[in-house]
């Protein structure tokens, strides 16, 4: 365990167990480096500079772009700062770029917390955690939870952005497993429209396949709460399966 000064990331906290290695920074809550063995498992950023497309970072109270940044909740139109232009669109939240407070701290785990104050585009109050933990045999564990400490319901909505690797390697020879029976489609600037079956779009990864020059950049839709998607490189002898659960607490 290692924490390091303030720099563009915030904090940097090291954790390590067995033969894994990660690199947390505070702002955005974020994952600069994940490792095995000295593989790279996550594409890393230097916590000293500013991660390019939102590498790693903890992404709430939405995720993905708000077209205009306009949306309706419970009647009452929002509207939401645009600050990915090339889309037109408010894009993965507003606690990417937030510098989080480490709560808590061991050599293997790290807790982050932040506070999300209301604003005119989501007048809305949350209380948010991130919780790393490092296991020797069953790798990184990420546990998210929001809060809603408002006085009226609030939309939410979580994700987090590491983009998975196999130490590297081009994802063109990637295998890719996805329990995702839907899919919806994008408009010319990558914001999700209408909900399709992934063989109207050619993107059925429910049976492992190699990605070759597939363009994904689309919201999956899975069956069940609890979810696992693979990805294998053959040559590598390295495969990533990350297991994904989600739940939602009363008053969100």
């Amino acid at each position: 365990m290692q924490i390091t000064n303030m720099h563009c990331s915030g904090q940097t906290v090291s954790l390590a167990a067995g033969d894994y290695h990660a690199t947390i920074v505070t702002v955005g809550a974020g994952l600069a480096e994940l490792t095995f063995q000295g593989c790279h498992l996550v594409i890393p950023h230097k916590p000293e500079e500013m991660p390019l497309a939102h590498l790693g970072k903890v992404l709430i109270p939405w995720p993905n772009r708000i077209a205009n940044g306009c949306y309706r909740y419970q009647g009452q139109e929002y509207q939401l700062p645009i600050n990915e232009h090339g889309s037109k669109a408010a894009i993965h939240g507003l606690l990417a770029w937030r510098d989080w407070q480490i709560s808590e701290l061991s050599a293997t785990s790290v807790t982050l917390t932040a506070f999300l104050p209301p604003s005119y585009g989501y007048p809305f109050m949350l209380a948010s955690q991130v919780v790393y933990s490092l296991n020797a045999r069953t790798g990184l564990s990420v546990e998210i939870a929001s809060q809603n400490i408002g006085t009226v319901a609030a939309p939410y909505g979580v994700g987090i952005h590491p983009y998975l690797t196999c130490n590297l390697t081009s994802v063109d020879e990637y295998l890719f497993q996805l329990p995702a029976n839907q899919v919806y489609a994008i408009d010319e600037h990558a914001n999700p429209t209408t909900l399709h079956h992934v063989d109207e779009l050619d993107l059925n990864f429910t049976q492992a396949k190699k990605i070759a020059a597939t363009k994904i950049d689309h919201t999956f839709k899975t069956a069940n709460d609890l979810w696992e998607m693979t990805i294998t490189h053959p040559q590598q002898a390295l495969s990533g399966e990350p297991l994904f659960r989600s739940t939602l607490g009363a008053g969100l």
